[in-house]
């Protein structure tokens, strides 16, 4: 079911890690001259590893969501013939995409930000006891 969704977020992941440290060994990272939109999504999607983050995140949960289905397929077998419906395979196909960005992309936007040309990924928390949730 789970199995190329899986495959997907791999993949996603291993290119965002290759981009990402080729772009910090070219110095990219560095420094940024403006606080602008392309800087700031530049700050949260590559230099904070977020692209990275949603493609492992994802995966774990592709590989979680594919064991409870093969679970309830092999030991609930009458039990899943009888309600299996096809809305549950889109379901299973979208969680684990949606794991990853709810976990890291959506913290990252609102806590990530450029002080002095450098970026701080998830280090601006709005409470001092959120990061402590977070860790």
């Amino acid at each position: 079911m789970c199995l190329p969704a899986h495959t997907t977020l791999e993949l996603v992941a291993c290119v965002m890690i290759a981009i990402r440290y080729t772009m910090d060994i070219a110095g990219v990272f560095d420094h940024y001259s403006d606080s602008g939109p392309g800087s700031v999504a530049l700050c949260i999607l590559f230099d904070g590893a977020t692209l990275v983050t949603i493609g492992l995140h994802g995966g774990t949960a592709s590989v979680v969501v594919l064991t409870l289905d093969r679970y309830w397929k092999i030991v609930l077998s009458i039990h899943h013939r009888k309600y299996y419906r096809r809305w549950m395979l889109y379901v299973g196909l979208f969680v684990p995409w949606l794991n990853g960005v709810a976990v890291h992309l959506l913290p990252a936007t609102g806590t990530t930000r450029i002080v002095d040309g450098l970026c701080y990924p998830t280090k601006f928390w709005p409470r001092p006891h959120m990061e402590k949730v977070r860790s």
